[in-house]
């Protein structure tokens, strides 16, 4: 197998367009991979940048799913162990298939809402939430950019002001869950490198978590000014390391 086959992820142009796919020689789109964007000169999202740090609270997530699905599945007695494994390993990602599916969801609807195409129950939840933290504010939805560090990115929110919002979708929320046990610096990375992207020295920053089953349930944490440096160092610092592992620096392919 081709060795830039497994390396897709998502792309944007110098312009700051998304690149997410292209079409293929035999004519049929297909995800943008590490080949493609040295051809054409391609950055990394923040996301896909951030990936490559291990997420211990995702990983154990995943492992937690797959002792559920090994002691809730029974072997079937004309099935060998290694496809009695393989069909747990199935069954455990199914869980975060679904979740991934309805986080994607969730935030479609909310950015309808903020691009004036419909008023659902997840947008108005979000909007009235933010309006309490940030009254006042303007909001821009879903702008992408390249920033001359080489990294590119779509952020969710961003008010004309400066105050820049991510969206996490997680199960189990509560009227009283408490934001700031469930971000981890992580979240504060790809909030901070998209402040840079658009240009922000001091932004202001939070993080805004809703319930997926009922997307009415919103909560939410505002950063610390002073981790802002600290954040954005730290995702420097990865951005470097990724294009040292990739051997890919898409500033200097065109010089």
């Amino acid at each position: 197998m081709n060795k830039y086959v497994a390396e897709s992820g998502h792309w944007y142009d110098q312009d700051g367009n998304p690149a997410y796919t292209i079409v293929g020689a035999n004519g049929s789109e297909r995800n943008t991979t590490l080949r493609d964007a040295r051809k054409l000169n391609l950055v990394p999202s923040v996301t896909t940048i951030l990936g490559i740090a291990a997420k211990p609270a995702l990983e154990n997530w995943k492992v937690d799913q797959a002792i559920l699905a090994a002691t809730t599945l029974e072997q079937h007695n004309s099935e060998t162990l290694d496809e009695f494994r393989s069909r747990i390993k199935w069954k455990s990602k199914q869980e975060g298939k679904k979740a991934a599916e309805r986080g994607t969801q969730i935030h479609a609807q909310i950015e309808k809402g903020f691009k004036g195409r419909s008023n659902n129950a997840a947008y108005c939840a979000v909007r009235d939430y933010l309006e309490i933290m940030f009254p006042g504010e303007t909001w821009v939805a879903e702008e992408s950019f390249t920033s001359p560090l080489g990294f590119g990115g779509k952020m969710d929110l961003r008010s004309k002001a400066g105050v820049f919002v991510d969206f996490k979708t997680k199960d189990g929320l509560t009227k009283d869950s408490d934001g700031s046990k469930l971000v981890y610096d992580e979240h504060g990375m790809q909030l901070s490198a998209y402040a840079a992207g658009a240009n922000f020295l001091n932004p202001e920053r939070m993080s805004v978590f809703i319930d997926r089953k009922d997307p009415t349930i919103v909560c939410g944490y505002v950063w610390p000014e002073e981790s802002h440096n600290r954040h954005l160092e730290m995702f420097k610092q990865l951005l470097s390391y990724w294009k040292l592992v990739k051997k890919y620096n898409p500033n200097e392919e065109k010089q």
